[in-house]
């Protein structure tokens, strides 16, 4: 045989073997409206799965703080505590990394009257949401790629405006050789401005001290109460802060 042919012969062999199954895949690939449907080819791009957990209140899943501790020394920072605890699990893959860089942002949810733009008379409340992330400061603490913990710092004024039910948005990005891939996650954090329960126990730094209380323990800053919303709209009343129009 004359070997100039036999690519073309080759060519047509394979195209013949194709064309055999052509068939079979056709049966298996028909759309709901009878017709030949194409296969879908699905894209896995790499992602980064940021996890985090609350550790203040493991029943409610959120974060607690208050600026006093109790409405008589409200103002005062009085026994506040300040500071929030998360643990975090940051992967690449399914793999644990230590990410590039890290952030935090905060928005303040408030419950304000509508004035403008009130939708009917029926809309008597609206949820308006507000950047504080200048108020926080956030601290990521690794014991190991991927898994750490979070703390987070409230460093605004102790104000009656702080009190509220806040969303906590925790960012990771991380280089992948000339791409950056991202990922986030969101919590809650609720800044009282007391706890709503009694004090069980009090830790002193050094703990042989009496007088320099640097955390105060309660069983339930919350109270029972379900939401930290209500908890917000609750002290701001007893504060005789009234509720602003928007």
């Amino acid at each position: 045989m004359n070997k100039r042919y036999m690519p073309v012969i080759a060519a047509v062999l394979i195209a013949v073997t194709c064309t055999a199954f052509l068939p079979v895949f056709a049966q298996n690939m028909v759309g709901s409206n009878g017709l030949p449907q194409l296969p879908t080819f699905i894209y896995a791009a790499p992602t980064v799965t940021v996890v985090t957990i609350p550790q203040d209140d493991q029943l409610r899943n959120t974060g607690v703080m208050w600026l006093a501790d109790s409405s008589t020394d409200f103002g005062t920072l009085t026994g506040a505590s300040l500071v929030s605890q998360y643990k975090i699990l940051v992967s690449y893959n399914g793999v644990p990394i230590i990410p590039s860089s890290m952030y935090c942002q905060f928005v303040e949810k408030d419950k304000r009257e509508p004035m403008k733009n009130q939708q009917g008379p029926w809309e008597t409340l609206a949820s308006v949401p507000t950047d504080m992330s200048t108020s926080f400061l956030c601290k990521f603490r690794w014991g190991k790629p991927g898994v750490g913990v979070v703390d987070v710092y409230y460093i605004g004024s102790g104000s009656p405006a702080a009190i509220a039910d806040y969303v906590l948005i925790i960012g990771i990005n991380y280089v992948v050789g000339r791409n950056t891939v991202y990922g986030t996650d969101m919590q809650d954090l609720c800044v009282l401005g007391w706890p709503l329960s009694t004090v069980v126990d009090t830790i002193y730094v050094p703990p042989t001290s009496t007088t320099n209380a640097v955390k105060y323990i309660y069983a339930d800053p919350l109270g029972g109460w379900k939401s930290c919303e209500s908890v917000a709209l609750y002290e701001l009343n007893l504060l005789n802060v009234p509720i602003q129009w928007s």
